[in-house]
């Protein structure tokens, strides 16, 4: 059975994120590493890379290789899920993905930043017709006319279970592919979002081309934003607002990485994961001690 209940969930893999895995298995913690994009994309893109002490001329798959090898090596459990939400729990934190809900102790958000901007009318109309997850929501569409604005390509298997629920599925690549859809009432459409709308519930999305009469929008990002994650975490600008030790406003709560601001570098970031995982391994003994009288 596969492990359900972690000390520490780590959300995220990259730099920072592998960097809080590796030393919260050095400290003999349970850990959790929820990481469904194969360890940044973005930086294994990266052709060559020569300012992280220690390892020159390396390119950015060879450092995420070796960066996931090391982490992974002192006992977390790798899971390969996206994290669609994080509910306070009883002991702690309770985390939702597409197939399956776990439990940690103390949470730390190593998620990046979102590359593309939110729609305008996306955070009015969460949980009213925007939806981030369509295994999650999907029924509530059942019989109904959906869109699905994707950037990756596992929005094509979203976009697949939703044709067997909803009368009429638009999907909406935001990325270089070429999906053929086996259901009939799958519609690849190539253009761009711009505006999602509705009253007190979604009702359209306007595009580049035309306005697609929908009653609901799922939008599949490689990280969703982290207010809408955690809902009540505290941010600053665009990024998560931390304190010195890595703490969010959110007791049991960290954050590290590019999700916390610049500068955007791999040094930093796994700095950062280093005292957030720290921090969490802090604030756990200090739930641990008994309380006097």
């Amino acid at each position: 059975m596969a492990e359900k209940n972690f000390d520490i969930a780590v959300i995220g893999g990259g730099p920072a994120g592998l960097s809080a895995v590796l030393t919260g298995g050095i400290r003999n913690k349970k850990i959790g590493l929820f990481e469904h994009l194969d360890f940044s994309q973005k930086l294994q893109k990266a052709h060559l890379v020569d300012n992280y002490p220690g390892l020159p001329q390396i390119t950015g798959k060879g450092m995420m290789q070796q960066f996931s090898a090391h982490a992974l090596s002192h006992g977390a459990v790798l899971v390969k899920e996206k994290v669609v939400n994080v509910f306070p729990a009883d002991d702690g934190f309770t985390l939702l993905t597409p197939s399956d809900t776990y439990e940690a102790k103390a949470v730390i958000l190593a998620t990046g930043v979102v590359s593309t901007l939110l729609f305008q009318g996306e955070k009015e109309f969460l949980g009213r017709g925007v939806s981030y997850c369509a295994t999650c929501d999907g029924m509530f569409y059942k019989d109904k006319d959906v869109a699905v604005i994707s950037y990756t390509a596992e929005g094509e298997q979203e976009a697949g279970y939703l044709g067997e629920l909803c009368r009429q599925v638009y999907y909406l690549p935001q990325y270089q592919g070429n999906f053929t859809p086996e259901r009939s009432n799958i519609k690849v459409m190539q253009t761009k979002p711009r505006v999602i709308q509705g009253d007190t519930q979604v009702d359209s999305l306007a595009t580049d081309g035309e306005t697609l009469k929908v009653n609901g929008v799922f939008i599949l990002r490689e990280s969703d934003p982290v207010e809408n994650i955690l809902p009540g975490l505290e941010l600053e600008g665009e990024v998560i607002k931390v304190k010195r030790d890595m703490s969010t406003n959110i007791p049991g709560v960290f954050a590290a990485g590019d999700c916390t601001g610049r500068p955007w570098q791999i040094a930093k970031s796994t700095g950062e994961g280093l005292v957030a995982v720290l921090s969490a391994i802090s604030y756990l003994e200090g739930k641990a001690k008994p309380t006097g009288k």
